[in-house]
């Protein structure tokens, strides 16, 4: 690791990540408003998932809000080049940004043992097609009629 330091003030600019062998490639470059992975293909390789143990925002609400199983790459900082549709900028650290939260109730309509597994599909949009710096995300499910009428409190159902 290398710190880069501004020349005026001496505070660190950015911190760099470089290769110990005969190239000193530059790995990761890291500071404000700058993240340079020198190999982009880790955040889309199995949609990221060898990075997901790092995604830790939702953890405190482990028992409130629910997510189904992340299945696609980080959804964030996409280039808004239209030539680079699946390219990160290097400004942020993709991350998945955008997801789909679900109380307790919510997940118990939306997994239902009835539900077959293929019929659940939680995506991103348009993977191949630039949408501005985010990839929008969905959740499509089956619901049955009637389904949540037992949740509602006061409500009577009638057949």
């Amino acid at each position: 690791m290398q710190a880069v330091r501004n020349t005026d003030t001496n505070v660190v600019d950015k911190l760099m990540f470089i290769e110990s062998d005969n190239d000193r490639k530059v790995v990761l470059e890291v500071g404000k408003k700058i993240f340079k992975y020198a190999d982009q293909n880790v955040f889309r390789e199995n949609n990221g998932t060898l990075l997901q143990e790092y995604d830790k925002e939702l953890s405190v609400f482990k028992d409130r809000l629910h997510e189904l199983e992340i299945s696609f790459p980080p959804s964030y900082p996409y280039s808004e080049d239209h030539s680079n549709a699946k390219q990160y900028m290097t400004t942020r650290c993709p991350a998945w940004c955008d997801r789909i939260l679900m109380s307790p109730s919510a997940k118990d309509l939306v997994v239902k043992p009835e539900n077959e597994d293929k019929s659940i599909v939680y995506d991103n949009i348009g993977p191949n097609v630039c949408m501005g710096d985010h990839k929008p995300v969905f959740l499509s499910f089956r619901l049955p009629a009637g389904a949540g009428n037992s949740c509602q409190r006061g409500v009577e159902h009638i057949p």
